[in-house]
């Protein structure tokens, strides 16, 4: 899903951009055609993928603990139902700024995409639903010792790592930077980096502690 995010978010920064789409790299129509299959192909095997990180997030929670792990898996299971559906409609909107703005104008096109997202983007809050549950359902699973995980992980988990993040982009304008293009990286693929950094340092411990076993 990261790749989803990086098709959205590598493109040249100006100074007049604002939000997820009025931005220069879509207005000129010079966002590349092969971004969206790209998008959606990343975004279906990422599904998939996510499916077994589900799975790790339930598991690890211990099993005497039943109503943490029925709050991370109804987190889960609306993640799997809802992300790629949530993807497909940014990647889209993108895609359409792309192709209408040389046939309808700049200002036409951001009306039209702008109307669209306002009209649909209410019906996409279950997906963020989902994280706040499975997110939140970990973080205070590690906090309180429910997890096979030592409470120090949490130094490393989810929510950490999107609000250092997201943070970032901010700090940097605060302090009179230009915007960059890892400005929109870092703000747009907060979530499944953080995902990502999560999931290996679970993997590294989970590798230390089998040595250990052994």
């Amino acid at each position: 899903m990261l790749v989803d995010d990086l098709c959205l978010s590598v493109i040249p920064p100006n100074a007049g951009d604002s939000g997820l789409f009025v931005r220069e790299a879509y207005l000129s129509g010079s966002w590349e055609a092969w971004r969206f299959p790209l998008l959606v192909a990343a975004g279906l095997i990422g599904m998939v993928l996510k499916f077994f990180m589900m799975r790790v997030f339930y598991r690890q929670i211990l099993s005497q603990y039943r109503k943490t792990r029925a709050v991370v898996l109804a987190g889960g299971v609306i993640i799997l139902s809802t992300a790629t559906a949530l993807h497909l409609f940014i990647g889209s909107l993108a895609d359409w700024t792309a192709t209408l703005s040389p046939l309808l104008g700049r200002e036409e096109t951001t009306l039209l995409i702008q109307t669209q997202f306002d009209r649909l983007m209410p019906a996409m809050i279950l997906s963020y639903a989902g994280l706040a549950l499975l997110f939140l359902g970990s973080a205070f699973a590690v906090i309180t010792k429910k997890t096979v995980l030592p409470r120090r992980m949490l130094a490393l988990h989810i929510l950490v790592f999107q609000l250092i993040f997201v943070l970032i982009p901010d700090i940097r304008q605060a302090l009179g930077a230009e915007i960059s293009t890892w400005d929109y990286v870092l703000s747009q693929g907060s979530t499944n980096a953080a995902m990502g950094i999560w999931m290996l340092a679970n993997a590294i411990w989970a590798g230390r502690r089998r040595k250990q076993e052994k």
